[in-house]
């Protein structure tokens, strides 16, 4: 009896050492435990479509690797991007990674919203992106988040008002603005008014949204480079009065103003897709004309050449990163992620959907659009890499544009003193920015 009940408990045993291995080689055989990394961003239907197909190759990489991690996405409309970003942190709610426009990195970085990535990213790897973007993602000398993509502009145009209006469609240099410039004497060639009454139905020049992303180059271009029209702020990052506000500057803005008063080759109105609704002639935009174009107009007889200047040939560049919150709790995962995103291999279907100028170097060099010299994204390129610049650097960039809209709103619609004008939204800008005195030291 007592030798039935010894060989009980060895057999009850035994199965219960059997049942903890076979738990612990199942457990092992699960893998990591599941992970969901959330990602802040713009409501963009393309991007979402970009975004589906990366993360279903980001999970496959490195044998499966990240299979077990989730990528969830909370989109935003822009005008409430940025204040959910900087919620997110203060409220340490489970955000992991947010995307920032470029020249707000410096803005996030400098409250501590983004993590410094610089130990992350060799110096092999910075060299994936042009230099532009480098510069947009980083503040204080630490690299702070890769690009999404890149932009740049040319003055797109209609090729049959040029031809009837005997412009050379071969010539593609940019023509140079004021008085007595080419700009001048081709806009009033491109402008119509078929019945005399004063007030054109065809401009030669378009109106688009009045942001310092396009028409922030206006004054910059009036300066000669290195100076303080060109700048347009002081190296300080914070100081507008007699940068904004430079005599070049208040010139060109001037001049801006009396396209649409004084020699009406401009409309007062912004229109959206002016030009190809037969109302401009030309439209001051970047590559993703082409997508419009395509998808909207695609009989429209378009080409583009290099876009106007006063002085100094200009165009501003920048667009989204990836930036990593001081708050997140999967940081390993994040960072996998931006890194493939970001990549080549991430970035081509940004391109695939998007169709917006890549800020990976070796992946628009493989693109034919890119690399054909009859194609106006190849012109693109050429003027991203001669006069491309980012936007102003300074981390009160959202209140400098905030401002810099209502300055130029004011000047569209005609108020008469310019200088004055721009002296005023100088020193606002100069006073909204002094909350950031120390930040580039």
């Amino acid at each position: 009896m007592k030798r039935s009940l010894l060989c009980l408990l060895m057999i009850v045993l035994a199965a219960s050492l059997f049942a903890q291995g076979g738990s612990e080689a199942k457990s092992s055989t699960q893998g990591p435990k599941p992970v969901t990394i959330r990602v802040l961003k713009i409501d963009d239907p393309l991007e979402a479509m970009a975004f589906r197909d990366i993360v279903a190759e980001f999970r496959t990489i490195e044998n499966g690797k990240y299979a077990h991690v989730n990528v969830e996405f909370d989109v935003k409309p822009f005008a409430e991007l940025f204040p959910a970003i900087t919620r997110a942190v203060a409220t340490k709610s489970d955000v992991d990674i947010a995307m920032v426009d470029g020249p707000n990195v410096r803005h996030f970085a400098f409250n501590k919203v983004i993590k410094d990535l610089s130990a992350h990213f060799s110096a092999e790897e910075l060299k994936t992106w042009a230099p532009q973007s480098i510069v947009e993602g980083s503040y204080a000398g630490k690299f702070y988040g890769p690009p999404l993509v890149q932009s740049a502009q040319l003055l797109w145009y209609n090729v049959d008002m040029f031809e009837q209006a005997g412009i050379d469609t071969s010539k593609k240099d940019g023509w140079k603005l004021g008085p007595n410039g080419e700009a001048l004497n081709n806009f009033q060639k491109l402008t119509i008014d078929r019945d005399g009454d004063g007030t054109p139905e065809v401009f030669g020049a378009n109106t688009d949204g009045p942001w310092d992303y396009f028409y922030g180059v206006v004054g910059r271009s009036a300066g000669e480079k290195g100076s303080n029209a060109y700048k347009l702020v002081a190296d300080d990052g914070i100081t507008f009065t007699g940068y904004f506000d430079a005599p070049e500057a208040i010139a060109a803005y001037q001049f801006q103003q009396d396209m649409v008063y004084k020699y009406k080759v401009k409309s007062a109105q912004e229109i959206t897709n002016q030009m190809f609704a037969g109302l401009a002639a030309t439209h001051f935009y970047q590559d993703m004309m082409i997508g419009t174009q395509k998808d909207l107009f695609p009989d429209f007889n378009m080409d583009a050449m290099e876009p106007t200047y006063w002085t100094t040939p200009i165009c501003h560049t920048g667009s989204w990163h990836y930036g990593i919150l001081e708050s997140t709790k999967n940081f390993e995962e994040a960072l996998a992620f931006v890194k493939f995103a970001s990549s080549d291999a991430g970035a081509k279907y940004v391109w695939k959907y998007k169709n917006q100028f890549p800020a990976n170097v070796n992946l628009y060099n493989t693109i034919d659009e890119f690399v054909d010299p009859e194609n106006p994204r190849h012109l693109l390129v050429q003027y991203f890499q001669k006069a491309g610049v980012p936007r102003i650097s300074t981390p009160a960039y959202t209140e400098y544009n905030t401002l810099f809209t209502e300055f130029w709103r004011s000047l569209m619609a005609g108020e008469k003193d310019v200088a004055g004008l721009a002296k005023k939204y100088a020193a606002e800008m100069t006073k909204s920015a002094q909350q950031y005195k120390g930040w580039n030291k």
